[in-house]
């Protein structure tokens, strides 16, 4: 026939007609459109000028990233190693991971002039069996995660056949502070079989760049993990809400399996001493130093919020099903007598 392809087949549009039921249906629709637009704006003012009932609408936690650094803690979306005073709902949080505040030193974090790498002679006051044995949790729980696991599925942790030795520098500890560190390393202690060693006070300051290794000021061993009382001044990720930061240093020979060496632990004293202040401060400022703890065990933030590794600290009721279960399998990662 003339004026046809036979190859191609064409559609004729034809004219739509809408009845009065359609045209209604139209209507609506255009005025759900024009409510949603009309939202969209009112919540973009408010995010502009910082009206705080639409300060949390958009506001989404990022996961944890690992920039295999030296350090491996509490970390996060923002300034790495931030925990917030949890008692204020809106407080941010940092998520800790395998980061800059917290990553893991590979093969000693420094070298010496020589070209050596910075770490001490190998298995100093490693014992050929755990020191502790504890029991495992009354109550089982996968409500926990790890900063960092082995090729093997293996948690990283500290080796349970040396002790943890540690220092504090109190000078700037709030009044009321006296004795929740050593209440709260009891605590992880038992959870784990961890022993723990106090060496005392010392007046190191706490450092994004710390050493593991300084023969120089602790002898011929690793360094001993830093609990310090400071500000963000010193310790500029304690800015805003922050109000602990806590990881540890792992090391490894190449590919070889890692353990953690050494640790850090930051507490704000200004915070902290508005916190001892309230009626239950005390216990809030011990469950402050157990969640920090746990970061510097090993412990990850998770979205359980009956754990204390929650990210926000809410109700101070000490360690958890998920916390106690989680810090169980740290303290059964493999004696080092090789570090």
């Amino acid at each position: 026939m003339e004026g046809q392809d036979p190859g191609h087949s064409q559609r004729r549009h034809q004219p739509r007609h809408s009845g009065p039921a359609t045209a209604a249906a139209r209507f609506i629709r255009r005025l759900i459109v024009l409510a949603a637009l009309g939202c969209a704006a009112f919540l973009a003012a408010g995010m502009a000028y910082g009206d705080p009932r639409f300060a949390g609408v958009l506001n989404f936690r990022l996961g944890s990233g690992d920039q295999s650094a030296s350090r491996q803690g509490d970390s996060g979306q923002d300034p790495a190693g931030q925990d917030s005073a949890g008692q204020d709902p809106t407080g941010q949080a940092g998520q800790p991971g395998p980061d800059r505040r917290s990553g893991g030193a590979q093969a000693g974090a420094s070298a010496g002039p020589d070209g050596t790498v910075g770490a001490p002679p190998p298995g100093r006051e490693e014992a050929g069996t755990p020191l502790g044995n504890p029991e495992p949790p009354a109550e089982p729980s996968t409500s926990y995660k790890f900063l960092a696991v082995n090729s093997d599925g293996a948690p990283v942790g500290y080796s349970p056949c040396r002790p943890l030795h540690y220092v504090v520098n109190a000078s700037l500890a709030p009044e009321g502070a006296a004795g929740l560190v050593p209440l709260a390393i009891q605590a992880i202690s038992k959870a784990t079989g961890i022993q723990f060693v106090d060496d005392g006070a010392t007046d190191e300051q706490p450092s994004d760049q710390r050493a593991p290794y300084q023969p120089e000021t602790y002898g011929e061993r690793w360094a001993p993990l830093l609990i310090s009382w400071t500000t963000p001044d010193v310790t500029p990720k304690l800015g805003g809400k922050v109000i602990g930061t806590g990881g540890s240093t792992y090391y490894s020979y190449g590919t070889g399996p890692k353990s953690y060496v050494t640790g850090s632990l930051e507490l704000d004293a200004p915070q902290m001493a508005t916190e001892l202040e309230r009626p239950d401060g005390t216990a809030y400022a011990t469950a402050v130093i157990l969640h920090e703890l746990g970061h510097v065990m090993g412990l990850e933030h998770v979205t359980d919020p009956v754990q204390l590794m929650y990210p926000e600290i809410g109700a101070p009721d000490g360690l958890a099903a998920g916390d106690l279960n989680g810090l169980y399998q740290l303290g059964r990662t493999p004696c080092r007598a090789d570090l």
